[in-house]
């Protein structure tokens, strides 16, 4: 019962937690006025009632607005400090502390396979920086990780490793679903230069793919599709490299 009160005064704005406790505090206020009044002076009682009111407000009205307004920043606050501690400030996506620790504990989870593992690298991302500059380059990384989320379920679990290194985790994903997630980014990849107006060179990644094995720890997954992403990048990039070794040309 408490608890349900509490988070029904937590759903209230500032103006509204402050109205519900100068309330609380009008009723209190009102009873006990009433139990002394009416022992000793009932003739008074209507107008101390009246009175004792108006002063409640007056008083508790400002107080409890400026209180519960710096409580609601400190929440909002919070709130930002654990998103900034999550979240890649550029991207939207998870973090690289937040990836690994997120899909530790996945796969410890998993009773058989996790998933399958998406290593990304955006390709010649360096000449993008330097022919272009870095806000064009960050323009770049955020279409990146807008295309990531498009093509990913809310299970899956994306993450950004720092630089233009990306990592995805396909939750009990088989190879034929990661083969169509993977296809379907690299195509939207490939729009991105008409997005961001990036004139005279497309944008492309290249992806290595493996597949998580029951008792097979986050660094060995990694591991595995680091490898294959080394193979896509010197097979000419705009390649993805599969759990099985497969390439799959631009």
């Amino acid at each position: 019962m408490i608890g349900a009160i509490a988070a029904r005064f937590n759903s209230l704005s500032v103006l509204g937690q402050a109205c519900a406790i100068v309330a609380a505090a009008t009723i209190g206020a009102d009873l006990l006025t009433l139990v002394f009044y009416a022992i000793f002076f009932s003739d008074r009682l209507l107008l101390d009632l009246l009175l004792t009111s108006l002063i409640v407000v007056a008083v508790a009205f400002p107080l409890s607005y400026f209180f519960m307004g710096r409580s609601a920043r400190l929440v909002d606050l919070a709130a930002e400090l654990d998103r900034a501690n999550r979240l890649d400030d550029l991207t939207g996506l998870t973090n690289r502390r937040t990836f690994l620790v997120e899909a530790r504990k996945l796969i410890a989870a998993a009773h058989e396979s996790a998933g399958m593992l998406l290593f990304i690298d955006a390709d010649h991302f360096k000449v993008i920086n330097d022919r272009h500059g870095h806000a064009m380059g960050d323009a770049v990384l955020r279409e990146v990780g807008a295309a990531l989320k498009s093509c990913i379920a809310e299970a899956d679990l994306a993450g950004r490793l720092g630089g233009e290194e990306f990592v995805v985790l396909l939750r009990g994903a088989c190879h034929e679903k990661a083969a169509l997630v993977c296809e379907r980014l690299r195509r939207k990849v490939r729009a991105i230069s008409g997005i961001v107006g990036l004139s005279g060179r497309d944008v492309t990644i290249s992806i290595g793919v493996s597949k998580h094995q029951p008792g097979q720890d986050l660094d060995a997954l990694l591991l595995a599709a680091d490898r294959n992403l080394y193979v896509a990048k010197t097979s000419g990039r705009d390649r993805i490299v599969h759990a099985d070794g497969k390439l799959a040309a631009a």
